[in-house]
């Protein structure tokens, strides 16, 4: 099955008789097959838009009855049976309805959430536990910070259940405190519920890709904006006192050259030891809350613009910092490109599309049969595991799991992909199996909307529809004509003989093998090899075999002027420059001819013709084959 959609000159409709209305005649019936009025108008406008020179409505029904005829030889062959052409198809239908399957009132409202976030900054502190490798585990873990929750709640100091506690490697020398942040920062989940936490109040257990956490809100202010600064960095950080003290003097004596003048990006360049900022004058992206250390967050928006602190210290060293400028946070328009990006990178982007299946399985009525999604975690804790002889039985002898806008599915839809792997614990069963009863529902729920959608909408019909038999003309015509005419040795050289006095050259060629060697003595064995070893089979392979890579043969078909080693050996032009290890070239084997003796000197042109002359064929038996009929006064009204 191909990776794309061919252009084709007309597109691929097949809409049923039902979709048609009274006013909506039929204007071509092909093998029994009827093609509404909107349809051909719909194509006929689209090729048109396409072409330099459009064509009439005679000429487009013309091309359109033949494309009609290989769409028909396609049902008729079967190919939209197949599970490969069925599975494509669904894929392609399912990207084409993405914009349905998505609500964007929901999307607006993260966004509008996303830019409040980012117009107030939060001082927070956190107690973060990893969440295991099992289920239970994970149970577990969550039971736990939760009473750790309930210990803090109860007067318990949080700053030291974090050192004791926190996996946060910064828990150890702050105590769990992340101070003031902005959005944009941390996981949605963490950053939502920073924000919706009053403050003073601790959160409820919460989960991030992280590991689970509880949030404790110190304080809320406006956002202060973001600047832009350089700065002089000295490293402490792994030195000894003695390596401390000389960072501490240099950053001094550096702070006396920059108060007597000197020019900041300058000393930056030559002494700082921030590898990344120091190529640039010691200048850092523009940032905002919680994007440095607290420390170094707090002399920059200390600063005016223009002004150059004192040397201060944090975890990593001492600094100088330079403010250059700062400001405040763009406007919503202007922020709505990086949330969008923001959105993609944390998954929120996927909330609106989640939030519309939801609806849809509301809208059309999804059940679950508890008892039977019950039926089989107990079959599962029986087996001892979920297994592929476990599957087996559940698709063999289905149990009804649940239904959508009334048509039930069962457990044969649910475990119909392999396992992802092979066994699966009682634990994770049960977690499997709920998310495959969920994802069998969404999937009905969007097939029920795509079905509606292309019921009530004519545009989306008619590009489904233009999909779907656009497929099946790829395939039965790489079947019919383009695969088997480049396969079809046998073929091409009866109709290459057939045909002979077609391929002609204005000039000779010279036919036959370049030999090239790595040396002038490796080339005298090559000719000695050769006087005594005519190849029988592949001249090529032959001297890979006796020479490895000093030595190879290049199979040539080139007149003068196409072959630049050619041209050099045979027709007295300039020597070309030798690529690579090879140094000497020389002619083997050949003959100058006048005329292509074989498909192989003309190959593409003779494929190019028999597909030709197959699609001739094809169409003449597709004509003999199956009836059309045309409406030529529905025709006229589009004339």
């Amino acid at each position: 099955m191909r990776k794309g959609i061919v252009a084709f000159v007309f597109g691929a409709l097949a809409l049923s008789p039902a979709v048609a209305k009274d006013n909506d005649p039929t204007v071509i019936t092909v093998a029994g097959k009827k093609v509404p009025l909107s349809e051909f108008e719909y194509l006929y406008n689209k090729n048109n838009g396409q072409q330099m020179s459009p064509m009439s409505v005679d000429e487009y029904a013309e091309l359109f009855k033949i494309y009609k005829l290989k769409v028909a030889d396609a049902l008729a062959a079967g190919i939209d049976t197949t599970a490969a052409f069925q599975a494509e198809f669904k894929k392609y239908r399912n990207e084409l309805a993405e914009p349905y399957i998505y609500d964007k009132d929901e999307e607006n409202r993260l966004v509008d959430e996303a830019y409040a976030h980012m117009t107030r900054e939060v001082k927070i502190s956190h107690v973060m536990i990893d969440k295991g490798r099992t289920p239970s585990e994970a149970a577990l873990r969550k039971a736990t910070l939760d009473s750790l929750r309930t210990v803090i709640l109860n007067g318990g100091d949080m700053a030291d259940i974090a050192r004791r506690y926190s996996i946060d490697r910064s828990a150890k020398s702050n105590g769990g405190e992340l101070g003031w942040i902005t959005g944009g920062r941390y996981p949605y989940t963490f950053e939502n519920t920073a924000y919706n936490t009053p403050v003073g109040e601790i959160s409820e257990v919460i989960e991030t890709p992280f590991g689970y956490h509880i949030v404790r809100v110190e304080g809320e202010r406006p956002s202060r904006g973001e600047v832009l600064a350089r700065h002089i960095l000295k490293l402490t950080r792994g030195k000894n006192e003695a390596g401390k003290e000389l960072a501490k003097a240099q950053i001094d004596s550096l702070y006396k050259v920059l108060a007597a003048g000197a020019d900041f990006a300058d000393v930056a360049t030559r002494e700082s030891e921030d590898p990344g900022s120091a190529k640039d004058g010691g200048l850092l992206p523009w940032f905002g809350a919680g994007m440095m250390v607290h420390e170094f967050e707090s002399v920059a928006f200390s600063l005016e613009n223009g002004a150059i602190s004192e040397p201060f210290s944090t975890s990593y060293g001492y600094h100088i910092i330079n403010r250059v400028d700062s400001r405040d946070i763009p406007s919503l328009d202007e922020s709505r490109e990086k949330i969008m990006g923001l959105m993609k990178r944390d998954g929120r982007s996927e909330l609106p599309r989640k939030k519309r299946i939801a609806d849809l399985r509301t809208k059309f009525g999804t059940k679950i049969n508890d008892a039977n999604v019950a039926s089989l975690k107990e079959a599962v804790k029986t087996n001892g595991s979920l297994d592929s002889a476990l599957v087996a039985a559940f698709v063999g002898a289905p149990l009804v799991v649940g239904e959508v806008g009334g048509k039930e599915f069962t457990s044969a839809e649910m475990f119909a992909k392999p396992l992802p792997k092979n066994s699966l614990s009682v634990e994770e069963a049960d977690f499997y199996i709920d998310a495959m009863v969920n994802s069998v529902a969404d999937g009905m729920a969007i097939d029920a909307e795509i079905a509606r959608i292309a019921q009530n909408d004519a545009d989306f019909r008619n590009l489904i529809n233009e999909y779907h038999d656009g497929m099946l003309l790829f395939e039965v015509s790489n079947e019919k004509v383009w695969n088997r005419a480049s396969v079809d040795s046998e073929g091409q050289s009866k109709y290459f003989e057939s045909h002979r006095d077609k391929y002609k050259w204005e000039s000779p060629k010279y036919k036959g093998y370049i030999v090239y060697s790595v040396n002038d003595s490796v080339s005298a064995l090559v000719s000695d090899f050769l006087k005594t070893n005519p190849p029988v089979d592949s001249l090529s392979k032959m001297l890979n075999k006796q020479f490895k890579h000093m030595a190879r043969a290049e199979r040539v078909l080139a007149g003068k002027g196409d072959n630049k080693m050619v041209d050099y050996l045979l027709f007295g032009a300039p020597q070309p420059e030798m690529r690579g290890v090879w140094k000497h070239a020389e002619l083997y084997g050949g003959e100058m001819i006048d005329a292509p003796q074989e498909v192989a000197d003309v190959k593409g042109a003779v494929i190019a013709d028999y597909q030709a002359e197959l699609e001739k064929q094809w169409i003449d038996d597709l004509k003999s084959k199956y009836p059309v009929k045309v409406n030529k006064k529905a025709l006229k009204k589009l004339q």
